[in-house]
This record gives C-alpha cells, structure tokens and sequence, in this order.
C-alpha cells in the first residue's frame, strides 16, 4: 500500500514536471523583444545565437545583434 502511494506521488510530479519550459526575453540593438523557450546559445565560433521560439522552432540570429538576455517566467506546455 505504501508502495503504491510512493509509486503514484513520483509518477505525478515527474507527469508534471516534464511539461516546464522557462521563457527567455532577448533584446536586440535595434530595440526588438524575441521570447525563446529555453536559454538561448551562444557559438563562440559562428557567432551565431540560437534559440526555439515561441512555437518551437529553431532559429538563429548574429550574437553581436543581441544586447541582452534576461530570464522570464516558467511556463507550463501542454
């Protein structure tokens, strides 16, 4: 019986937690807000920034483009 119990609470909070992404506010120098799910990564090599937007696509924009990058909320995704 406890088993269960224990078996059941752990199933729950991983169902649960499984379903979060945090979105991501970046700025660019021309003023323009860009919301990402998920931290946004920077290549040293390409230069290049990249990050899954609102939908979930996969984008990229120049790294010297970008001025800022602040964490925003977290989000449940069904």
């Amino acid at each position: 019986m406890k088993k269960t119990r224990i078996f059941a609470s752990l199933s729950l909070a991983t169902l649960l937690l499984t379903g979060c992404s945090t979105i991501y506010v970046m700025t660019t120098t021309s003023g323009t807000t860009i919301e990402t799910q998920g931290k946004p990564e920077q290549d040293s090599g390409t230069g290049l920034t990249k990050y899954a937007d609102t939908y979930g696509y996969q984008r990229v924009i120049k790294s010297s483009e970008v001025k800022q990058i602040d964490k925003g909320k977290t989000v449940l995704l069904w």
